[in-house]
């Protein structure tokens, strides 16, 4: 397998992302105009679905499926949204797509906008990512300078206004329809589904909700094909903890665990001896060592754990964070992942009992099997595995 491929960051380093000179001049917007001159979005839909691709938010829905439930809706109002939300700890990706690439985004989000049939695209931004937000402002008005956003894109009929809204930095508002919430000045807390947005989504209308990394992959896909993109499929895997290259890398879907730790990774920091790898973020199963050859899954993130680390530290932490991060809305996720951090200081101070030992259990499947949305249920996610496989309550 190729692992040398590069589709999303191969410019990275290599172009300035505030000048859209620089963009254009390594091909920038071809694909665009590729849309515009030689396409219609029937076509493009159909060369998306034919790309297989997923979505890399971690969920992995068709993309193509999901442009196509918009599309078939007969609504003369429709919305398209890129989801750059990206709250987990260890995960930011996306945040650098728009930091390095903010063209190369956006030339993914207007094609996919007009690809579905709407004339509103939203970009549903972390309120912490300041100069992502400055960055992708500088090139929406440079897009618009040049005729490759506003009225009558190039010429052509397809007309779009691109909007950029910071959130409050909310985990729970990566779900789209706690995002679409918080768009429309509610709070932001997961909505009773169905109807889906692809239905029934931002201000009642249909609404494509797609993550950023995803999006990005857009242009590749309409200026060589789909299947030329699902030959070379890539994903940006984020490498972080006791591992010699740290940082975000891009290389072919597929990979296993093993080749992207020992290999991509560079292998265990010195003096590290490998313990186990998280994979997803905080939401991440954990993974032994004889574990490591299946393929890397979710969003892409990577955490390896040495021998010499504190589980009591790793368990405070991600019990803190689904605590600080639950909406609220239900009873088994607010009072859950209280619980579970409550006990999980306890454990680190040494004085949990044996009454604390079956509440865990009790309330790890709560969580599994009750939550109203995904965030209960990952927030049992590594606790699960770590009194499994690590056998923290031993």
């Amino acid at each position: 397998m190729q692992k040398n491929i590069k589709i999303i960051t191969e410019y990275w380093g290599r172009i300035d992302p505030l000048k859209i000179e620089d963009y254009l001049n390594v091909g920038g917007y071809v694909a665009l105009k590729k849309f515009i001159k030689e396409m219609n979005p029937g076509k493009a839909l159909e060369e998306v679905k034919l790309s297989g691709l997923c979505g890399r938010g971690g969920a992995g829905f068709l993309t193509g499926k999901k442009w196509e439930m918009v599309a078939e809706q007969k609504s003369k109002e429709k919305y398209f949204i890129c989801n750059l939300d990206e709250s987990e700890p260890g995960v930011y990706k996306d945040r650098l797509i728009a930091e390095n690439s903010p063209h190369l985004l956006l030339e993914g989000i207007i094609i996919s906008t007009l690809t579905i049939g709407a004339k509103k695209a939203c970009i549903y931004l972390n309120g912490n990512y300041e100069k992502a937000r400055e960055i992708l402002g500088q090139a929406i008005s440079q897009a618009l300078e040049n005729n490759l956003l506003g009225k009558k894109i190039l010429g052509s009929e397809f007309s779009l206004e691109v909007e950029i809204f910071s959130g409050a930095g909310a985990y729970v508002c990566g779900e789209e329809t706690a995002l679409i919430n918080s768009i429309e000045g509610r709070r932001g807390e997961p909505k009773i589904r169905p109807p889906y947005p692809t239905e029934c989504g931002l201000f009642g209308k249909p609404t494509a909700v797609n993550n950023a990394e995803t999006i990005a992959n857009i242009p590749y896909i309409i200026q060589n094909g789909g299947e030329k993109y699902l030959e070379c499929a890539t994903k940006l895997f984020v490498l972080g903890g006791s591992i010699k290259n740290r940082g975000v890398i891009e290389a072919p879907i597929g990979l296993m665990m093993r080749e992207v730790i020992f290999e991509l990774g560079g292998g265990m920091s010195a003096g590290k001896e490998f313990w186990f790898a998280q994979v997803g973020g905080a939401a991440g199963k954990l993974y032994l060592e004889k574990e490591l050859d299946a393929p890397v899954l979710g969003s892409g993130a990577i955490l390896v754990v040495d021998k010499l680390a504190d589980i009591h530290d790793l368990l405070l932490s991600w019990t803190g964070f689904f605590r600080r991060e639950s909406c609220g809305k239900c009873v088994p996720c607010r009072e859950g992942t209280f619980r579970l951090n409550e006990i999980a200081e306890r454990l680190a101070d040494g004085e949990i009992s044996d009454r604390d030992k079956e509440a865990v259990l009790d309330i790890l499947w709560t969580l599994e099997n009750t939550t109203f949305c995904p965030l209960g249920k990952f927030a049992a996610v590594a606790v699960r595995d770590a009194v499994e496989k690590l056998e923290i309550l031993k």
